[in-house]
């Protein structure tokens, strides 16, 4: 009996690997070396293909989004009790190949204290060797700590960023440092006025300081705001904005427009279906797409 529980318990240790890709804990040294090349290999998978694999390296900050059909860019449907994806499995699908291809995956406070989400690659499958990507949460003021979020709990590592004064200011006392999994970073107030009034943290000296790390393509995935504030910052390099044929009962505005996009220094370089979803390609003026030839086959 005990030989088979034995037996048992390597099994689900092996197939929790094979899903999440090695524990933070064996990985935590290689990912914040600042001196060594990022300790993953990018990958890209052509569309039709998600979980083949090839070589092209990204780098710089990718902005994803999701929204409704309504003009004002809904982002949620306030007449729903529960957040739902509305965007079309292939979409989906896009969005885990993109995480695949991201070192890091960055979302604000509000992305997980609602969706309570994972961010990890889950739907198509990792390159040989290559690792989750890392999971960063912007929470100035620490309102996440002490929940119990899948995200701090799943053993996969994770960066939190947060305002120094305004954790003083609330007194919060940081978790215990016995977790090697999820890391506070403070940053100091933020001195773009306009950009504060959206996010108390720099966006700038986040991707900064990600670099350090050997971080080096960061996947912006959510939530307004945090979109927002990263386009405000001048510091996105492209957007990949996914358009579902529904349009909510009571929506949730983004906030941004295409003028928000072109302000960012974005330019609409074409479109793509990708499952009844409307797919734009936005890049910076002079830079060009991964694969300019062919728009789908990244990510």
């Amino acid at each position: 009996m005990a030989l088979k529980l034995s037996l048992w318990a390597a099994l689900l240790s092996l197939a929790t690997a094979f899903m999440h890709g090695t524990s933070c804990q064996h990985t935590l040294k290689k990912n914040v070396d600042a001196k060594s090349e990022p300790s993953y290999v990018l990958k890209l998978s052509a569309l039709e293909e998600s979980n083949e694999q090839s070589t092209t390296k990204v780098t710089g900050v990718t902005l994803k989004m999701a929204f409704d059909s309504s003009p004002v860019w809904g982002v949620a449907d306030l007449s729903e009790t529960k957040s739902e994806r509305f965007t079309s499995p292939e979409s989906l699908d896009m969005v885990h190949r993109l995480r695949r291809d991201s070192s890091a995956v960055l979302v604000g406070r509000g992305t997980v204290e609602f969706d309570d989400c994972s961010l990890s690659v889950r739907r198509v499958e990792l390159g040989e060797g290559q690792e989750q990507p890392v999971r960063v949460i912007l929470d100035p003021s620490l309102s996440l700590v002490g929940g119990e979020y899948a995200i701090f709990n799943d053993g996969l590592k994770t960066i939190v960023y947060y305002s120094q004064s305004a954790a003083q200011d609330k007194d919060v006392s940081l978790p215990s440092s016995s977790s090697d999994c999820v890391t506070f970073v403070p940053l100091a107030q933020s001195d773009d006025e306009k950009n504060d009034k959206i996010l108390s943290l720099s966006p700038s000296e986040i991707v900064q300081d990600l670099a350090t790390r050997g971080l080096t393509h960061i996947m912006v995935e959510g939530g307004p705001a945090t979109a927002r504030a990263f386009l405000h910052s001048g510091v996105v390099d492209r957007a990949i904005l996914v358009r579902a044929p529904v349009e909510f009962q009571e929506p949730v505005p983004a906030q941004m427009d295409e003028d928000t996009m072109k302000t960012a220094g974005l330019n609409m370089i074409g479109t793509t279906e990708m499952g009844g979803d409307v797919v734009e390609y936005w890049t910076r003026e002079g830079l060009e797409w991964p694969n300019p030839n062919d728009l789908s086959s990244w990510p």
